[in-house]
């Protein structure tokens, strides 16, 4: 392991002790001073966003990447009222998750939240991931020990910059979030490698990044490989309220984890009505890709391959399918979703139950656009990604997430027969 490495594994050891002695309270007042140094570094910040992006399209780095690099005023402010709302949230540490008593001996059992640890988060592109991730760690009592991607290093120094002089205003130990700052791939190694230093490994970012950390890594991970989402449009359902909320699912932010990339339409709705949904969403640019039978009744702008159904454009392309009954969309979406999240746009009740009851992701919403798939939507604050694993946490990944338990035991001079 290197010096350099190996030095910051030393200061998130130290900073787990520091951690522990911090209340509630002091870990809110940390929250809010980064809120506070985001709004008046913000000129600075955005400089070195400004950086960062000239240097992306320089190295011709694809249109949804960089929109996820951009940072704008805006979402300065709201990354800053995002962090206040951790700071307000109630506390997930030390909170009694159980309780009970063993009538036998009296034994009283109490199950206790409590911090997972050292979580390291490993993450392309996003510069706000570095603000969420760390808030939601310190909000959780966890040392963060944070590695962004070479394409957003100056911003990236810039937000750790604003956490560092947060906690130094407030003097407390400056690593209680740590940050990899050299972008050599061999420190993402190293990181993989530390295991029973580091706790937990969450990455966000793209499907290779997904798949090499968890060949890789022999540090547990918390994490989703796409966000292959569908959306179903039932038969009965209104169709400009279909319209709507397709467009948003689809277009809103095309390029995020919760847009939509397959949409599956129930056959008996009309022609003229499928038409009507589908040219709303070419009129905005968005290319059709479709099945053999939508091809017979819509002009599509090409054919759907086997391919299409499983890939994720994050652009505006979608692959758009008939399906004759909710039990063949389920069983399409089963076959090819990344478990993420999907939506049913219907008014039956009966299509609706079999639709929460037998689709296997992790987020399932009806009459509702899949880019509410965010943790701040979930009352979360904000979070580090959405987790499509099944142990331990499933969908957002807010500060509550980053717990675990203990048990706490009392007796009476107790002992075991």
């Amino acid at each position: 392991m290197s010096d350099y490495f190996q030095e910051i594994l030393n200061h998130s050891k130290r900073a787990s002790s520091a951690m522990s002695k911090l209340s509630a309270e002091d870990r809110s007042r940390i929250l809010m001073n980064i809120s506070g140094f985001l709004l008046s570094n913000k000129n600075e910040i955005l400089k070195a966003n400004q950086a960062d992006v000239e240097r992306a399209k320089s190295n011709n780095i694809s249109a949804p990447m960089i929109n996820r690099l951009v940072l704008t005023s805006e979402k300065i402010d709201q990354l800053s009222r995002d962090v206040e709302k951790i700071a307000q949230m109630q506390d997930p540490l030390d909170q009694t998750l159980e309780s009970w008593t063993n009538a036998t001996n009296g034994l009283k059992f109490t199950k206790v939240s409590v911090p997972i640890g050292v979580i390291g988060i490993i993450y392309e592109s996003r510069p706000n991931v570095t603000i969420d991730a760390a808030c939601l760690c310190l909000r959780s009592g966890n040392i963060s020990i944070l590695r962004g991607g070479s394409e957003c290093i100056e911003t990236n120094k810039k937000l750790y910059e604003c956490i560092q002089d947060a906690l130094k205003d407030l003097n407390f130990d400056t690593h209680l979030v740590c940050f990899i700052q050299n972008t050599d791939r061999s420190f993402v190694e190293e990181l993989l490698k530390a295991e029973g230093d580091v706790d937990v490994i969450i990455p966000r970012g793209g499907k290779s990044l997904i798949e090499t950390i968890s060949k890789n890594s022999r540090v547990p991970t918390i994490k989703h490989l796409e966000g292959l989402c569908h959306t179903f449009w039932d038969e009965g359902y209104d169709k400009d309220k279909a319209t709507e909320v397709i467009s948003n699912a689809k277009l809103r932010r095309p390029e995020i984890c919760g847009a939509t990339e397959t949409l599956l339409i129930h056959s008996n709705n009309s022609a003229e009505d499928i038409s009507s949904v589908l040219d709303n969403l070419k009129s905005q640019g968005c290319e059709i890709i479709g099945c053999k039978r939508l091809k017979d009744i819509y002009s599509i702008d090409r054919d759907a391959a086997e391919e299409d159904w499983s890939t994720e454009y994050l652009d505006k392309k979608i692959t758009v399918k008939l399906v004759d009954n909710v039990e063949e969309c389920v069983e399409h979406i089963n076959k090819y979703s990344s478990g993420h999240t999907e939506s049913c746009l219907s008014n039956n009740q009966q299509s609706i139950e079999y639709f929460f009851q037998n689709c296997k992701s992790a987020i399932l919403m009806n009459n509702a656009s899949t880019q509410f798939a965010d943790g701040g939507e979930f009352g979360f604050g904000a979070e580090i990604g959405i987790s499509t694993d099944k142990l331990h946490v499933r969908g957002p990944v807010g500060a509550k997430h980053l717990t675990t338990f203990k048990y706490q035991v009392i007796g009476n001079h107790t002992t075991r027969p």
